[in-house]
């Protein structure tokens, strides 16, 4: 089964500079903002442990957002 025929909609906030980055690179490259979302993911997640994942976010700021 293609990634595509299993497609789901999450909705995140992200800081204005982020997004307009994503914009101006779809927008000057062709290419839409959830594909160069989606592939970015991919790129940190590809053959990384969680830990691994979890650490360098941390290392770069990442914190839960809404503690429960």
């Amino acid at each position: 089964m293609s990634r595509d025929s299993q497609l789901r909609t999450m909705s995140v906030n992200l800081p204005a500079d982020l997004i307009e980055r994503v914009r101006s690179l779809g927008f000057h490259e062709d290419l839409s903002a959830s594909s160069i979302v989606e592939h970015a993911l991919f790129a940190l997640l590809d053959g990384l442990p969680e830990r691994d994942v979890a650490a360098i976010l941390r290392a770069r700021g990442a914190t839960l957002r809404r503690p429960g």
